[in-house]
């Protein structure tokens, strides 16, 4: 009965021991064959001044095994089968009650209970699906969600997170997300766990294999902004106390046919300068600096691959600068139409073989004090030759800078002259054409005039002996621009 003043009564049923099995307790609400079965209900009391009633099932104990605690839903026959809702109290003032669900600690040997949330397996539709959220809140922070792994003296346990697989489609996406925010959005961490003697965890991200078409991708891309700059991307191993820092290294797969290429590339810009891109080394200060390698790849069956260092495009087009690396100063450049290294006081350029420069129109070579040969064997000029007179009588044609001129006369008198007209493309009028006999022809051949004009030399050459040549005379000639 009820109490004005004091408690109200309580109701006992219990059932009696056995020296065998206890006795059973068994409360069932009624079968229905035309409506639904009765329900049945066990609550707590209410109380309007103090804590509300506990309500506590529990199995019992045992020698062996405790007794096991099974809450199921009634099974459907041709609608959905019932549900099971387990909620804490609302806390009209205060906070709501918390749901805690946990195996007990094991004893003194064997390991802790497992904990399992699954839903049923499904032959027709899609299975249910397992949904784990903290609720939102109107003035505070949203709850936050903690998935955490026991330690162990020996290895700490494994988190696993594993989409479904697929034996017709495409299998299940896995996708980890940061919350959006009215100022900054939340962050997504990925660490590998401190390793005391040994190393530190890995993180390894591996894209999907395909037995009949392409591998998975893997994406890494930083947040767009429509207001500010997008955000950076870092890759960088971390600095090491003592020994080496970590190795970073970017590497495309290799394959029987054509391996995948790498492209380093900065972002286009509408409206200013694209972004630059920078390779540098590491300073060092007890041992000399590390280099920078470019390598194009091997062929041992065809050509070697080619590097390009290629400048931009533009109204004008950019050049490849080389940096003096002690003042930072351009020392040289090479552009379209240029090879300047005037900012050096000397510059040498030397082979083991041969060293050749080669132009298709017209080559240069220009000092303020002059050009040394180096005290070396200068060869290879062009040169040419021709007889007088072999098409036009007085007349003789040799397009080089040097040559030969064998005369049309054969037997020139003592105290003649022989006029030749040498045609030669090579010669202007300020050119300096030295003209020189090479061979007497039995007499004495005196050049005593060579004047040149717009491609032509006018030759002057007079017998200086008492008598007549024998056989023809030859000339050599060198033009100097």
């Amino acid at each position: 009965g009820s109490s004005a003043a004091g408690s109200g009564g309580s109701i006992a049923i219990s059932v009696g021991s056995g020296d065998a099995s206890g006795g059973t307790f068994s409360v069932t609400a009624g079968d229905s064959s035309a409506n639904g079965g009765g329900a049945a209900s066990v609550i707590a009391g209410s109380s309007s001044s103090s804590g509300g009633g506990s309500l506590t099932l529990a199995s019992g104990d045992g020698d062996t095994i405790g007794g096991a605690v099974a809450i199921d839903g009634g099974d459907g026959t041709t609608a959905l089968g019932g549900s099971i809702t387990i909620s804490s109290g609302v806390g009209t003032d205060t906070s709501s009650g918390s749901v805690s669900v946990s195996t007990s600690n094991a004893g003194t040997s064997g390991v802790s209970g497992d904990l399992s949330l699954s839903t049923g397996l499904a032959t027709v539709g899609t299975s249910g699906g397992v949904s784990i959220g903290s609720g939102s809140s109107a003035a505070g922070s949203g709850g936050s969600i903690a998935i955490s792994v026991g330690s162990g003296d020996v290895n700490g346990g494994s988190v696993s997170l594993t989409s479904g697989d697929s034996s017709a489609g495409s299998g299940g996406d896995l996708t980890l997300s940061s919350g959006a925010g009215d100022t900054s959005g939340g962050s997504v961490n990925m660490n590998g766990g401190t390793g005391s003697s040994l190393a530190g965890g890995s993180i390894s991200l591996t894209a999907g294999s395909s037995s009949s078409n392409s591998g998975g991708d893997i994406t890494v891309t930083s947040g767009a902004s429509s207001v500010a700059d997008s955000g950076p991307l870092s890759f960088s191993t971390s600095s090491a106390a003592s020994g080496s820092s970590g190795n970073l290294s970017l590497s495309s797969g290799s394959s029987s046919s054509s391996s995948g290429n790498l492209a380093l590339s900065s972002g286009d810009s509408s409206t200013s300068s694209s972004g630059s891109i920078s390779i540098s080394v590491g300073d060092s200060v007890s041992a000399s600096g590390s280099p920078i390698n470019l390598n194009a790849g091997d062929n041992t069956g065809g050509p070697g691959g080619n590097i390009y260092l290629k400048a931009g495009t533009g109204t004008s087009s950019g050049s490849v600068y080389f940096v003096n690396p002690s003042t930072s100063s351009n020392f040289g450049v090479i552009s379209d139409s240029t090879f300047d290294f005037s900012g050096l006081s000397s510059l040498s350029m030397s082979s083991t073989g041969t060293v050749q420069f080669a132009a298709s129109t017209t080559m240069t070579l220009s000092a303020t004090n002059g050009i040394s040969m180096g005290d070396s064997n200068v060869f290879g000029y062009e040169t040419g030759s021709g007889t007088v007179g072999a098409v036009v009588s007085g007349i003789v044609t040799v397009n080089k800078m040097a040559g030969k001129i064998t005369s049309e006369s054969t037997n020139l008198a003592a105290s003649d002259t022989d006029i030749i007209t040498l045609y030669n493309s090579r010669v202007s009028a300020s050119s300096l054409v030295m003209v020189t006999p090479s061979s007497s022809g039995g007499c004495e051949p005196f050049v005593y005039n060579a004047a040149p004009s717009a491609g032509l030399v006018d030759i002057r050459v007079k017998n200086m002996a008492g008598i007549a040549c024998t056989q023809a005379f030859t000339l050599t000639f060198w033009v100097v621009n």
